[in-house]
């Protein structure tokens, strides 16, 4: 039976406030390699993006989100927001003396190690990477793997250094209820702005985004 999915955002730089206010469309269509640990699918997860009917992203998906629930095949409705300026998304609380933001800005770092060529098919990465961003932002303490504190560790040091998840977006259903009241789970999306699509970002930034799609996390209770 499926628990819980999680899905990434598309990322992208969200400089402008018509990005954040669209709607779009998502369906969760896969498990990636279908890799469990603790009795759940971890990241990356497969699926797909649509704005105005229009299917703009198929690929990996992160979900950030591990108290809600999401079914593959099914629709739901998000907004979208750029990790590094999420101005109040579904997770508002502080991870121990962290800020939200610098929860989301820490949790688009390990979205981007996830979908590195290396690490995005390897099951000892996956699980430690996804139990780190869940544990993140559920202020959880889950580690099957035993290699998500060490991430979260060296994932808030690279904030505290700078870091800003620029290129990862968030995707947060709507409406937003908060956590354990919404009709899907929160998702992030890594992506790499083409080179000509500076001149447009104004107009539509996700319609100049090509890149790869972190699926958050598949929750399945068996």
């Amino acid at each position: 039976m499926i628990k819980q999915i999680c899905y990434l955002g598309i990322a992208g730089l969200l400089i402008f406030a018509s990005v954040g206010f669209a709607q779009y469309t998502m369906e969760l269509t896969g498990v990636g390699d279908g890799v469990v640990a603790d009795g759940v699918y971890v990241s990356p997860y497969q699926g797909t993006i649509s704005e105005s009917g229009t299917q703009i992203y198929s690929g990996y998906m992160i979900c950030d989100d591990f108290t809600d629930e999401a079914s593959l095949d099914t629709d739901w409705y998000p907004t979208a927001s750029n990790a590094g300026n999420v101005n109040g998304q579904l997770f508002t609380g502080g991870y121990n003396t962290y800020t939200a933001q610098q929860a989301y800005d820490a949790v688009a770092w390990l979205a981007n190690q996830l979908v590195l060529p290396s690490n995005v098919t390897d099951p000892t990465v996956q699980t430690n990477i996804s139990f780190a961003i869940w544990d993140i932002m559920d202020g959880a303490t889950t580690d099957p793997g035993g290699g998500a504190a060490s991430l979260i560790t060296t994932a808030f040091t690279n904030v505290t250094d700078g870091y800003v998840g620029s290129n990862v977006t968030v995707y947060t259903p709507s409406p937003r209820n908060g956590p354990g009241y919404n009709a899907s789970q929160e998702f992030l999306v890594v992506s790499t702005p083409e080179p000509a699509a500076a001149a447009i970002l104004g107009f539509d930034l996700l319609s100049a985004l090509a890149g790869v799609f972190l699926l958050r996390r598949y929750r399945v209770r068996a």
